[in-house]
């Protein structure tokens, strides 16, 4: 056997074969096992712990680049409080023009494929501007009054049937469940809201910023959080759906498995090559 040859695969075989493997877990996810952390499972005990019919808050506090870390979280988030009937109300206060549309498509999905209505079930309030403290204290008294009684389309809130049930944020939220990339973000929530209130704080951050949150972790001032694309993964593992979380795992597994193997094989015809070469 020419061992050499081993040695000098083309390189654009090998682009090849590793495109191949990142983009076939995209549309078909291999679902390989990842090991579940203790942050990601009390983030989903904490949702767990919501009583079935309760409000979750969500704000999908992100922008572009970091989308394919966060947008999974919150599908998997909105199908677990879907699961148990509970209400969402989303926000979006990083991005005024990506966060509120993804946040809306996101849950909207997920709502459809569930059959839970609009209005109903869930209501988006779309990004608030950047006095949102002002407007987040006044939503905790009462939300109509707080986001001047229109949805993030326009459409009048106290002609909603949830916004009927649910008047403030004091009273009627059970949990925030927050993704953030920077300010606004998980800080703010917990300084104007989740400890004031003693309401529940948890959700995801970009991996970037996930050493940050340990600190508040172990006080017990976020119930847990998932961090970048793996902490994503491992909630819709325990969530039971193989969402764009696992499918990003997989496709980075199987590529650096890809890289290792050819490395291996390098390797291999470089020291058959020299043995043989010896032994000639």
């Amino acid at each position: 056997m020419d061992w050499k040859k081993l040695q000098w695969i083309d390189v654009r075989i090998l682009y090849v074969i590793i495109v191949v493997c990142l983009l076939i877990p995209m549309f078909h996810p291999v679902g390989l096992p990842v090991a579940i952390s203790d942050n990601t499972r009390l983030v989903y005990n904490t949702v767990e712990s919501v009583p079935d019919g309760g409000v979750i808050w969500v704000s999908h506090d992100t922008g572009p680049g970091n989308a394919p870390e966060l947008n999974p979280m919150i599908a998997a988030l909105a199908r677990q409080a879907f699961r148990k009937n509970c209400k969402i109300i989303s926000t979006s206060l990083f991005n005024q023009t990506f966060g509120p549309v993804t946040t809306f498509e996101i849950i909207d999905e997920v709502a459809r494929e569930m059959g839970k209505e609009y209005g109903v079930d869930w209501v988006h309030l779309g990004y608030r501007d950047n006095a949102w403290p002002a407007t987040i204290r006044l939503m905790i008294e009462n939300i109509i009054e707080g986001a001047i009684n229109r949805d993030w389309k326009g459409e009048p809130l106290d002609q909603m049937p949830l916004m009927k049930q649910v008047k403030s944020i004091k009273d009627d939220v059970d949990l925030i469940f927050c993704t953030t990339v920077g300010s606004p973000g998980y800080a703010d929530w917990m300084t104007y809201v989740s400890e004031p209130l003693h309401i529940p704080l948890t959700g995801g951050a970009s991996l970037t910023m996930y050493s940050g949150v340990q600190p508040y972790i172990r006080s017990g001032q976020l119930k847990g959080f998932l961090g970048g694309l793996r902490g994503a993964a491992e909630y819709e593992q325990l969530v039971g759906v193989a969402g764009a979380g696992l499918a990003g795992m997989d496709a980075q597994s199987l590529g650096h498995m890809t890289v290792i193997l050819f490395l291996v094989l390098g390797n291999i015809g470089y020291f058959a090559a020299k043995r043989a070469g010896k032994n000639q």
